[in-house]
This record gives C-alpha cells, sequence and structure tokens, in this order.
C-alpha cells in the first residue's frame, strides 16, 4: 500500500487595526492609533500613533512588507 501526503504551505496571519479620529480644537487635525502584528502565532503586538496620511499609510505599508517577510 503506498500513501500519500499532501503538505500544506504554512499560512501567516497578522491583524492591523486602525482607530482613526480628527480632532476639532482649532484646525482639524488627524489622528490615529495602529494595532498590529505580523503573525498571530506569536501573539506579539506593537501600538504606535500617527498624525498624518503619509505616516499611516507608511504604518501600513512597514506591516505588509513585515508579513510578507520582506525587510525594508
Amino acid at each position: 500500500m503506498v500513501l500519500s501526503v499532501t503538505v500544506l504551505p504554512s499560512e501567516r496571519t497578522g491583524l492591523l487595526v486602525i482607530r482613526a479620529w480628527v480632532e476639532t480644537n482649532g484646525e482639524p487635525r488627524l489622528r490615529a492609533r495602529i494595532t498590529q502584528t505580523a503573525d498571530l502565532s506569536g501573539r506579539k503586538e506593537t501600538s504606535t500613533v500617527a498624525a498624518t496620511r503619509d505616516d499611516i499609510a507608511s504604518a501600513v505599508t512597514e506591516w505588509l512588507d513585515r508579513l510578507l517577510g520582506e525587510r525594508r
């Protein structure tokens, strides 16, 4: 009897949560709190804050790079 085993590729799952709001005391200002992990199995979370669209976009790009295993 020949037994065939299929090995599935390991899957990495990450999580990114962006809580964004606009402060309206005087001139409206964007604020965001970003909580993230690139590997849910490791349970290591980091939180950062951002104050511009570019900073938020940069944080998302960096997270995606970590999820893909790329370093910049």
